[in-house]
């Protein structure tokens, strides 16, 4: 009898222990990102689901958020990304781990696999060359080959040199079409490939998706050649520049999407060298909005040039021009931006080709395949196109959100940063004085990887905003930016400061 009473009590027991091992994991997950959120200062993003009208959609999206920032899911996914990388040499959704060492962007190689292009990339580009054109201005197109193409043995050991380089087999179509239609296409690939056989020096950075100092400066050196032989700076006032060696070491932005919690024993830093491009006294050549050239470029031109991409500033591929031709560039350089994002910001300046002879637009040839990449049908404004405007350099207003823009996946992307554009009705002006009935807002959309509070307005919400002229704020202009407004006739604010209202 006692027996079994301790027999039954051994499975209760065992029943209870079961019970608690299948709760803890269910409850320990929220309870460990309760305690992190109180001990970090911030709101109990669970309370989120009570805010709003549980629809189907915001569920979905509550239920995405709180994938995003679980700090457990973050922990055990890094550590996962780590013994994958280092044991099995797996990479994730965005990079593709190679042979010795290399990571590849993985739009990148879809580039040179996937069959067919863009299908607006042609009218986008022909629309673009036409409108500069109606005002007396020359277009260049720099399409920047993707690693893959110039290095696609760390790929595969089965690729053979003698098949030249890794490209999507309808480019040169298209190249022939451009130029057949008036267009100028400066393509280094070529060159780059011939320069990667002959010399010892990197092209392009191992763990990173940009080009090396070395490949840039032989782009730069090519195309301001180019650019003289075509009579584009006859009559110009040159300058004398000069540059200064600066060392550097860090892996890239590849290896920093892994997201790996430990150094990698495979992955090893490289070390570069990179040339400041300085006149006078030392002071670094900056962009000039009175130069009668104007680049047009994606991080390809801003890499070497921003700090914030960590391989250093003043450097890049506009400043290597600079050196080259002796004048100092107008420059829009967006990262992500190369094929729509900078058309934009400069058909939103007012009189944007006032004084310019030619545009060199640079984008990467991955943006020609990428589902990602925006190329839309953009035209360069008349001058007297009205633009809406406010007295003052500060701005307050009321208004009800009606557009707001789809901010990305930051693990979706090779940059922790993003801008993104809103567009307002205007309710009411509280300080300062504007003219308009609609309004377009620009936010930080992601920092650090993160999403912000503005990735995830709704349109109907209304916001008191304190704003500022964007153009007033230069530290912005080569972050990547999400707009799907199309508002191309309303100046962009920079919003400081916004407030919920109900």
């Amino acid at each position: 009898m006692r027996g079994d009473l301790k027999t039954e009590r051994d499975k209760r027991g065992l029943m209870l222990l079961s019970l608690i091992l299948f709760l803890l994991p269910l409850f320990s997950v929220p309870i460990i990102q309760l305690i992190y959120e109180k001990a970090k200062g911030r709101p109990v993003q669970e309370l989120d689901l009570f805010k709003r009208l549980p629809t189907a959609s915001y569920l979905r999206e509550y239920q995405d958020r709180l994938k995003d920032q679980s700090v457990v899911a973050r922990f055990t996914r890094r550590r996962y990304q780590w013994l994958l990388t280092d044991l099995l040499r797996r990479g994730n959704s965005k990079v593709i781990v190679g042979r010795d060492g290399w990571l590849f962007y993985r739009p990148a190689v879809d580039y040179i696999v996937r069959p067919e292009l863009r299908p607006e990339v042609l009218t986008a580009i022909l629309t673009f060359h036409r409108s500069l054109k109606a005002h007396g201005i020359d277009l260049i197109l720099v399409p920047v080959p993707v690693k893959a193409t110039i290095y696609p043995e760390y790929l595969s050991k089965r690729y053979d040199p003698n098949w030249g380089p890794a490209m999507n087999r309808h480019v040169g179509e298209l190249f022939d079409r451009l130029r057949a239609s008036g267009v100028k296409v400066f393509d280094p690939t070529n060159l780059l490939w011939e320069r990667r056989w002959k010399g010892d020096s990197l092209l392009y950075l191992p763990q990173d998706t940009h080009w090396s100092p070395s490949g840039m400066s032989i782009v730069a050196k090519a195309l301001a050649e180019e650019i003289k032989r075509e009579g584009w700076l006859d009559g110009v006032e040159r300058t004398r520049f000069y540059t200064e060696s600066v060392s550097l070491k860090r892996h890239g932005d590849l290896y920093d999407m892994l997201q790996l919690p430990y150094e990698s024993r495979r992955l090893r830093p490289t070390e570069i060298r990179i040339e400041r491009v300085l006149h006078g006294a030392g002071d670094p050549v900056l962009p000039d909005p009175s130069s009668p050239i104007i680049l047009l470029g994606d991080s390809f031109t801003n890499v070497y040039s921003q700090a914030k991409m960590g391989w250093g500033d003043h450097a890049g591929f506009s400043e290597h021009l600079s050196f080259e031709m002796g004048i100092r560039l107008d420059v829009i350089a967006i990262n992500g931006g190369g094929s729509t994002a900078c058309r934009e910001a400069l058909i939103r300046r007012q009189s944007a080709l006032s004084g310019k002879r030619l545009v060199i637009w640079q984008f990467t040839t991955r943006d020609l395949t990428d589902p990602e990449s925006e190329w839309k049908v953009l035209e360069v404004p008349p001058p007297s196109i009205p633009i809406a405007r406010a007295d003052g350099d500060e701005l307050t207003v009321v208004g009800e959100t009606t557009l707001v823009s789809f901010v990305p996946d930051p693990m979706q992307v090779p940059y922790t940063e993003c801008l993104t554009y809103v567009k307002y009705k205007v309710l009411s002006v509280e300080d300062g004085v504007y003219d308009g009935k609609e309004l377009l807002a620009v936010f930080w959309g992601m920092r650090d990887s993160k999403l912000m509070p503005a990735a995830r307005f709704k349109v109907g919400e209304r916001h008191r905003l304190i704003l500022e002229p964007l153009s007033e704020h230069p530290e912005l202009n080569h972050i990547m930016r999400a707009d799907d407004t199309d508002a191309y006739d309303l100046t962009p604010f920079w919003a400081v400061k916004f407030t919920h209202l109900k």
